[in-house]
């Protein structure tokens, strides 16, 4: 038992060639800290509630876009493996959504977007 640990160690590499997530580590100047990450899901829940007012019945559109962002944004932490990761680029998403599909609230997610990315890169 002992020769077969020993050969399984020696054939085995003391560490990886490259680390399994290092696209992770080179976006990370893209992702906001704690505390601006909590203002940004601020911001997310206003730029999809204005996105909810657009419609043509807001009574059920405000629920929907909330709802479909709760989605949108698991799925994102799901498809990026890192959930942190997926907050930042749900952030992005939103304001660009908005910034298309609200008429007169488009400022809202150009502000989302610009905020975001300058947050991301500070903190």
């Amino acid at each position: 038992m002992r020769p077969a640990l020993t050969l399984f160690n020696l054939l085995a590499p003391v560490e990886p060639l490259a680390p399994a997530r290092w696209w992770l580590e080179r976006l990370a100047f893209v992702v906001p800290g704690p505390q601006a990450t909590r203002w940004l899901l601020v911001a997310d829940a206003a730029c999809l509630v204005a996105l909810g007012l657009v419609a043509r019945r807001p009574l059920v559109g405000i629920p929907l876009a909330l709802g479909m962002g709760f989605v949108a944004l698991n799925a994102l932490g799901m498809v990026l493996t890192d959930f942190y990761l997926g907050l930042a680029a749900f952030h992005v998403g939103v304001g660009i959504t908005v910034s298309l599909f609200a008429g007169r609230w488009r400022w809202l997610g150009i502000m989302l977007v610009v905020l975001a990315l300058v947050l991301g890169a500070l903190t």
